[in-house]
Parts: structure tokens; C-alpha cells; sequence
């Protein structure tokens, strides 16, 4: 009995062990994380400066809004502008959005923790395939 116990708080403590030696991120995978973090929020801030709302499809929405690292928030506003979808409320709720979002992008609150992106039915359907279906 006692050998038993003795097997099994060896094999707690190596798997403890094996769980902290993988859990601390060295310091090259901590220099590449924020490397990619930079990385996104500058391709985010260049994208912004162009246009208030980001137009994303389904890998840039997987690649910035889903994937981590991140420090940072995004408003995505989920539509289907395209004629031939004659969704009229999306026209208004669009209009809106782009209001917000200009507004947003000229206040003295302005930074680069939150932006404001808008993924169309017809550049993402798989993206409305994660949430809606």
C-alpha cells in the first residue's frame, strides 16, 4: 500500500512539474507573441487610418479578431449589403455604424485598443456560419 502511494505522488508531482515547465513561455516564444501582437495592431491602425470600418472576410476575421494574441477590441458589425440581398435595415444599420465609427476614429478617446470592423454575408459567410447557423 504504501508503494502505491508512493507511485502515485511521484507521478502527481512529475506531471505537476511537466505542467509548469510547459506553462512558462520562454523568452523567445514571449518576444515572438508580442512580435505578432505589434504586428496585427499596426496592420489594424494602417487599415483604419484608410477607413473608419474594416471590411473583413472570414480569414481576416479567424487571423484578428478570433486568433490571440490580442489586446485590443473589435466592434464587428455582421451584414449583408449587397443588392441582390435587398436587406434594407442592413443599409441603415450601416450608415450608422459608419457614423460611429468616424466618429470614433476622430475623438480625442481615439486608440489602438478598439476598432471597428464589418463582415458582409457575401465576403464571410463562414464567419456567419460560427455564430448564426
Amino acid at each position: 500500500m504504501a508503494a502505491r502511494w508512493w507511485v502515485w505522488c511521484v507521478s502527481l508531482t512529475m506531471a505537476v512539474a511537466l505542467l509548469i515547465v510547459y506553462d512558462v513561455p520562454s523568452a523567445s516564444a514571449q518576444r515572438k507573441k508580442e512580435m505578432v501582437l505589434s504586428e496585427k495592431v499596426s496592420q489594424l491602425m494602417e487599415w483604419t487610418n484608410k477607413r473608419p470600418v474594416i471590411r473583413m472576410n472570414g480569414d481576416k476575421f479567424r487571423r484578428l479578431v478570433k486568433a490571440p494574441p490580442r489586446n485590443y477590441s473589435v466592434i464587428v458589425m455582421f451584414t449583408a449589403l449587397q443588392l441582390h440581398r435587398q436587406c434594407v435595415v442592413c443599409k441603415q444599420a450601416d450608415e450608422e455604424f459608419q457614423i460611429l465609427a468616424n466618429s470614433w476614429r476622430y475623438s480625442s478617446a481615439f486608440t489602438n485598443r478598439i476598432f471597428f470592423a464589418m463582415v458582409d454575408f457575401d465576403e464571410g459567410s463562414d464567419v456567419f456560419q460560427m455564430f448564426f447557423f
